[in-house]
């Protein structure tokens, strides 16, 4: 017999990424119902018990069950017993950075139905704006449930980008780190965390801010503020954070964020940017960088992620010298920037 066709082989492996979709819904109908949560990372569930737990049909949730099976994602048996596989366990909850969250947030209504209208960003529209009749963050206050799982998601990164942080950086000499738009304080709580001495200040949108627990703010040592980072941030800490915030944005906005910044900021503190750097050859990139790229179009039209000259760049317009670029253990880097006195 001879070898398999390459070309077939191409088709084959392609036909599966043009129904990937399908695959990304079906983790969220599970994620949704708690399935990987109800069984034991050892253990094996009837398809019938976990039905009546979700109030769902089970032939129907079978059927969705056998074919995430097909994919390595969870293991059924020709009895319907479902058992984890080493993927499905990651759909857990309890484990460190599940990807439970991750798996509710990318097929939610608001970034579904955005991406059906995706064409909307080639002539130089917002595919969210076109799809809902607002703007992303407009959605995520009027749909809390979803900002909720967004945030969630967001601290429990896949490459544990928080942690990688939190090793890339000294604080130790800071007192106060501030973290703009940190959203549930992730970043911060692992920061704080191995640096004992410095107290942290979480400012984000005022639903993001109500949303905390004193968990959250590690019972008093992280102060929480709501407020409007165009028009200005806090003053007064040594390090300012900025995680994956300006990839939200599209340039003009950006130089927005970073001039409130600049103006907060005194002569000797450090702005800290933790970005993915776009590599400009594709090749020599990561395919999930260039997702999240579509994402940021998907959502906000403009917004992308940026090369590292696309960060200096603005920077330097907003009035920063780039003191030096740190790679961390995950796809994040750390643009270390400091205000110019030349520029003032």
């Amino acid at each position: 017999m001879s070898d398999a066709d390459p070309t077939d082989q191409d088709r084959a492996a392609l036909d599966l990424l043009l129904r990937g979709f399908q695959v990304s819904r079906l983790l969220r109908l599970v994620a949704d119902l708690g399935i990987a949560d109800r069984i034991a990372p050892e253990g094996g569930v009837p398809v019938e018990a976990l039905a009546a737990d979700g109030s769902v049909v089970p032939e129907q949730l079978l059927r969705v069950l056998r074919a995430l099976a097909a994919f390595g994602i969870f293991r059924v048996s020709t009895e319907g017993l479902v058992a984890h596989t080493p993927k499905s366990r990651l759909l857990r909850r309890d484990v460190p950075r599940s990807l439970h969250h991750a798996a509710r947030f990318w097929t939610a209504p608001g970034a579904w139905k955005a991406w059906g209208e995706l064409d909307a960003a080639l002539q130089g529209g917002s595919p969210h704006q076109a799809a809902w009749g607002m703007d992303r963050f407009a959605y995520l206050d009027r749909h809390p449930e979803e900002a909720r799982v967004f945030d969630a998601m967001m601290a429990n990164s896949p490459v544990d980008r928080h942690g990688a942080v939190a090793e890339a950086c000294d604080f130790s000499k800071a007192r106060l780190i501030a973290d703009i738009g940190g959203g549930n304080g992730a970043a911060l709580r692992h920061i704080l965390a191995r640096f004992p001495g410095p107290r942290g200040l979480l400012f984000d949108r005022e639903d993001v801010i109500a949303a905390l627990t004193p968990t959250d703010l590690m019972d008093g040592r992280i102060e929480a503020r709501s407020g409007d980072f165009f028009a200005q941030v806090p003053q007064g800490a040594d390090s300012y954070l900025l995680v994956r915030v300006l990839h939200n944005w599209n340039d003009a906005d950006c130089l927005r964020i970073l001039s409130a910044c600049r103006a907060a900021m005194g002569a000797k503190a450090t702005l800290l940017l933790g970005e993915h750097l776009l590599q400009p050859d594709p090749g020599r990139g990561q395919p999930a960088d260039y997702l999240i790229d579509m994402q940021m179009m998907a959502m906000f039209g403009e917004a992308k992620e940026r090369t590292e000259q696309a960060f200096r760049d603005l920077l330097a317009q907003a009035g920063f010298a780039v003191r030096r670029v740190l790679p961390t253990a995950s796809h994040v880097s750390i643009i270390e920037a400091v205000p110019d006195a030349s520029s003032v």
